[in-house]
């Protein structure tokens, strides 16, 4: 399962007036299958500009879709007459706000359920593997 990784990114915005964008970058690893990361990075790296890194359960991300979701440094709601999921992230005293397409969105979890679907993930699995590597080391 190593190696098998899903990631999308969504560009925020657009870099016709700043020169810079701002990336939310989603990545999904199959070695964890339970978590999703979440990296929001402006390219090229700026420090005025939203950056951070959050982890939140792939169920959630699912759940996101359909109602609001999450609590403490990732919230997702979703807008049902726009098809949209606004993404709230909190890092410290950073706050951030994320508007994605809903179907950009499900089109990525669709990815990873393909890898390893949805109540298939035995966590205890991938564990056991990886302390067999690193007792064999």
């Amino acid at each position: 399962m190593q190696g098998l990784d899903v990631t999308t990114e969504f560009v925020l915005d657009d870099a016709s007036t700043s020169g810079r964008i701002t990336v939310l970058v989603v990545t999904w690893r199959a070695c964890d299958p339970l978590a999703v990361s979440l990296a929001l990075v402006s390219r090229p790296d700026h420090p005025a500009l939203p950056q951070g890194n959050w982890v939140a359960p792939r169920d959630a991300l699912r759940a996101g879709l359909d109602a609001p979701t999450g609590d403490g440094d990732v919230r997702f709601t979703p807008d049902p007459g726009s098809a949209e999921i606004t993404l709230d992230l909190t890092d410290g005293d950073r706050h951030s706000t994320v508007v994605l397409e809903a179907e950009s969105l499900r089109a990525f979890l669709e990815r990873t359920e393909r890898l390893v679907p949805a109540g298939q993930e035995h966590p205890e699995r991938e564990l056991d593997a990886v302390l067999d590597d690193l007792l064999r080391a």
